[in-house]
Parts: C-alpha cells; sequence; structure tokens
C-alpha cells in the first residue's frame, strides 16, 4: 500500500509543476523552485518547526530506506525540473511528463508485476522498464509528435534501468527536456 500511496503522491505533485511552468513567469518559477528546494533541505535536515509540520507526510510517503534522509528523492526530482527549466525554458514539460507518468508507472508495475528481472540490473524489471516506455510514450503524446515521443520515450527507459549512481529524479527530466529541446 506504501508503494501505491507514493507513486500516487508522485504522479499529482510532479505533474502539478506543469502549471507553472506553462504559465507562470520565469521570476515566480524561479522563486517557487528554490522555495521548494530549501524547504526539502529543511526536511532532509530535520529543522524544527519545518521538519514536524511535515513529520506526517513523511510517514505516510517516505519508504523505511530513506528515513534517514527523508525528502531527498523529492529534493533529487525538485532540483531536475529546476534545472530542465533553467536550461530549457518551456521544454521543461517533457521532462516533468516523463518523470511523473514514466518513472511513476514504472515503479507502480515493477513493484507489483515485475517478474523478469534486467540481466544488467537486478533491481529493475523489463515490466518496469516497458511500463516507463509507454507510460512516457503516450503522456508525451500530449505535448510532442510521435516520433519525438517515441524517441524520447525510449532513451529515457533505456537510461532509467541502468544501474546508475545518480538519482533518477534528477536526470530523467534533464535529459528528456534535454532531447524535447534537441529533436
Amino acid at each position: 500500500m506504501l508503494e501505491l500511496r507514493r507513486k500516487l503522491f508522485h504522479f499529482l505533485s510532479i505533474l502539478l509543476l506543469i502549471i507553472p511552468v506553462k504559465f507562470f513567469p520565469f521570476w515566480l518559477n524561479v522563486f517557487l523552485f528554490l522555495s521548494a528546494i530549501l524547504l526539502n533541505l529543511l526536511i532532509i535536515f530535520r529543522v524544527s518547526p519545518f521538519y514536524n509540520i511535515f513529520e506526517v507526510f513523511i510517514k505516510l510517503f517516505e519508504r523505511e530506506k530513506n528515513l534517514e534522509t527523508p525528502g531527498i528523492q523529492s529534493l533529487w526530482a525538485i532540483l531536475g525540473v529546476f534545472i530542465s527549466y533553467l536550461l530549457f525554458g518551456e521544454n521543461a514539460v517533457v521532462g516533468i511528463v516523463v518523470l511523473a507518468l514514466g518513472d511513476g508507472f514504472s515503479g507502480l508495475v515493477g513493484y507489483y508485476f515485475g517478474r523478469r528481472k534486467l540481466f544488467y540490473n537486478p533491481k529493475k524489471s523489463l515490466e518496469g522498464t516497458l511500463a516507463f516506455f509507454t507510460a512516457s510514450f503516450l503522456g508525451l503524446l500530449l505535448f510532442t509528435d510521435f516520433c519525438e515521443a517515441f524517441v524520447i520515450s525510449l532513451i529515457c527507459a533505456v537510461l532509467e534501468s541502468l544501474p546508475l549512481k545518480l538519482d533518477d529524479n534528477f536526470y530523467i527530466p534533464v535529459l528528456a527536456s534535454f532531447l524535447g529541446e534537441v529533436l
């Protein structure tokens, strides 16, 4: 049940970032992103009263293994989307969609239905990787053409499946936004 709660929160909270990226002025977005980054840092370092205010959400949505640094994955996601926005402007929407839908659905499908582990990364499954591709592709069709959505989804699904040290919540939105810019 925790994974389902986490992924629903993941979908909604990240997809909501489309609104400011598409409709708010640059200065307001910079302020909002920097505020979110600061809030995440206050939570990670357990600064009162901020940590205390968000403690109930941490207990609802954080995995046991992440309780040592609660909010770290959220920080990586905000940093990834923020850098995408600074570098690629409105094309950050591509990164937001891929992170929210691709990463979200791959986690759910992999957790509940992942049976065939990838030979190069036993922490990931073929089912989760296919879910990443499919969800990203379908979501991107709302913002890009068929070929662009296909290429971005394929590259990001493969990259997300690799056993890299860097958090995918950071590099997926940057990579997807970059691909949206250059394709």
